[in-house]
């Protein structure tokens, strides 16, 4: 395993090379071409070290280097390599390097070729850093590095306002939640004594109830903003602005999905407070459905697969606030691939209509590029839950669990999956089936995108095809890091606490194996319900925007508050900017006014003018006649001599 030390360094190391001499001697493509292959490198020692452990067990724990030490403690780099960070590992490096070749043609003749492929790499090497530490501060400094590196790609187009604008938003928001994160942090590293996880772990019986509880939250809040959950959430539609190859890593791989993955690191944290997974699990519902609804109404091509970014997260969370980790990361592995496809389809889609975003401004794209909406309906299948897609198996069984455990939570999350299905199916009837809306010009030079571009595609939608079958091995594979009873580094009393706070998901029996599971959702009652439910939302959006058999603008006139509700997305921005924005900026007019204007001010401007007055009152006695004088000191000597008389 001495090798597992190049997935993390593999992209830095390209970062230095194309930051250094990217314009003078790379250029492109030559930028490119070394960011990939450092990718790829990356890849394959992930690939390998997967195998290694899958067939031989266990967990590694590989010192690098030791940072920096706190009194006793010493704070390492390292890499911890168990079934969870291997699963993590390989879904960043994978899904990056085909987002690495996309970008290769989406890319070209960029003035800042080497620039996005630096800062790509650059972001790539930070989440291998938080993925693969071992500790607390290691995890926070890829965690602010992915913050650090997503702001740079997301304000790339530093051109423009927009794109700084929502840089700094993203930027901002994010310290929130970073804030939180660092505080949880240092409370833990209080009571504990040390930021390793394993020792934080053992180290839970010792602890009480409620410190648990404020460590569990508090990281949580850290989650809430890197994962745009509900609250911290509005930073994510509007990161948009940078290059799709930038959207499609921050929402398939990378950002947003280390909130789920920090987590499920931290189970047995979470899993010894009811009060932090019963928190998880109403953030993660309440997100994945206020995002499902912002959703059915946007026009934005981006923006949609944005909020559908949102919602899967929110089942993420709530598959792990249910104590389902497994079903949690597993859908994150899922989610991985097919949210990468249908964001790079996207970017296909833009170079061929140059960068039209409005999807009611195209239509009948199939007949122009067909591999991307072949690759595009895949991925919207996938989504949806269609068996035998891979979103099937990993959405629904955490839908069916929710049932199993709170019947509010399965309602809100099996209203969402409907929507998911209407509104992911609305986009690809107005983009690639409906009429053609395509202004002229833009028809004439409509083509399908290059190799570097569609065999991407091609893979991820491969695999968003046949990943669900492999739920079975995935869930004996993740046991060892998620389920106490095969985790070798707990101690009893440790275990014992982690397994009654996980007892919650101890009556849930879904079926492991992927075709049994695909047999029980045929014939079960609620299978049939989330089956039946994906295709009422296909269905509608077919009636809707391929049939026009109901006028949809109809639809929004009828129920206008609603649909103004949901297309500003629930008014969220509005009361943030009155709030944060605007009542910042007037608290500091105000603040200025009386500390700046009234108090500072004063006391220099008044000091000033005492000064001017004084001066214009001694002047009085300063007229430079000599009889003045002495009527002046005569005067001051009968004063002296009436006060002598008068107190003697």
């Amino acid at each position: 395993m001495e090798y597992l030390w190049i997935i993390p360094f593999s992209p830095l190391i390209a970062f230095i090379i194309i930051g250094l001499f990217g314009y003078k001697f790379l250029r492109e493509p030559l930028s490119g071409i070394v960011a990939v292959v450092a990718v790829a490198i990356s890849a394959v020692a992930s690939v390998i070290g997967f195998i290694q452990i899958a067939s031989e067990g266990g967990y590694h724990n590989l010192k690098l280097f030791t940072w920096m030490p706190v009194g006793d403690y010493q704070i390492s780099v390292s890499i911890l390599w168990d079934p969870l960070s291997a699963l993590m590992t390989c879904v960043v490096t994978v899904i990056s390097t085909f987002i690495f070749i996309f970008a290769t043609g989406y890319m070209r003749g960029e003035p800042s070729y080497p620039r996005f492929f630096a800062y790509l790499s650059l972001f790539v090497f930070m989440m291998l850093m938080l993925t693969l530490s071992d500790n607390l501060i290691q995890l926070f400094f890829g965690w602010e590095g992915v913050g650090l590196a997503s702001y740079l790609l997301i304000g790339f187009y530093h051109h423009k306002a927009s794109a700084t604008d929502a840089a700094f938003e993203s930027f901002i928001t994010n310290r929130v939640g970073d804030w939180l994160f660092l505080t949880g942090a240092i409370l833990a590293f209080v009571t504990f004594g040390t930021m390793d996880y394993l020792d934080i772990f053992n180290k839970l019986p010792e602890a009480s109830y409620w410190v648990i509880t404020a460590i569990a939250l508090l990281l949580f809040g850290g989650a809430v903003g890197k994962s745009a959950q509900i609250g911290l959430h509005i930073w994510l539609p509007n990161a948009m602005e940078g290059p799709t190859p930038v959207s499609a890593l921050i929402h398939a791989a990378t950002m947003v999905a280390a909130g789920v993955y920090m987590v499920s690191r931290l189970m047995p944290v979470f899993a010894a407070s009811d009060i932090a997974l019963d928190v998880v699990l109403f953030v993660g519902v309440a997100s994945a459905f206020i995002a499902a609804t912002m959703g059915l109404v946007q026009n934005d091509i981006k923006r949609i697969i944005a909020y559908s970014t949102m919602s899967q997260l929110g089942y993420m969370f709530a598959a792990e606030g249910l104590g389902l980790f497994g079903e949690g990361m597993f859908h994150l592995a899922s989610h991985a691939v097919f949210k990468a496809l249908l964001f790079l389809a996207a970017g296909s889609v833009l170079i061929g209509i140059h960068h039209i975003l409005n999807v009611q401004k195209m239509g009948q794209l199939r007949k122009y590029m067909p591999i991307t909406a072949i690759t595009f309906l895949v991925g919207a299948l996938a989504l949806s839950g269609i068996p035998p897609f891979a979103g099937f198996f990993s959405k629904d069984p955490i839908i069916e669990g929710a049932y199993e455990i709170s019947k509010l939570a399965w309602f809100f999350l099996w209203v969402g999956a409907l929507f998911t299905a209407f509104y992911i199916f609305r986009l690809y009837f107005l983009a690639f089936e409906n009429g053609d809306r395509l202004d002229p010009h833009v028809k004439k030079h409509v083509h399908e995108s290059p190799p570097s571009m569609t065999v991407p595609l091609v893979v991820l939608a491969s695999g968003a095809v046949v990943l669900g079958f492999f739920k079975e091995f995935f869930g004996n594979f993740l046991k060892p890091s998620l389920s106490p009873e095969y985790m070798p580094f707990l101690s009893e009393d440790a275990k014992r606490l982690v397994e009654e706070g996980l007892s919650r998901a101890h009556h849930v029996h879904m079926a492991e194996d992927a075709w049994h599971f695909l047999l029980h959702s045929l014939t079960s009652p609620l299978g049939i319900i989330s089956l039946i439910t994906a295709l009422l939302g296909i269905f509608t959006a077919w009636v809707i925007y391929q049939l026009k058999k109901v006028d949809a603008k109809e639809i929004a006139k009828t129920f206008r508050p609603l649909y103004l509700l949901l297309y500003n997305r629930w008014y969220f921005d509005f009361i943030y900017y009155a709030v944060f924005v605007y009542g910042y900026y007037r608290f500091s007019k105000i603040l200025w006014f009386i500390g700046d204007k009234i108090i500072i001010d004063g006391i220099v401007d008044g000091s000033a003018k005492t000064s001017l007055l004084t001066g214009d009152g001694l002047r009085l006695f300063q007229s430079g006649r000599i009889g003045g004088y002495v009527a002046q000191m005569s005067l001051g000597i009968l004063i002296f001599l009436g006060i002598f008389l008068l107190f003697m």
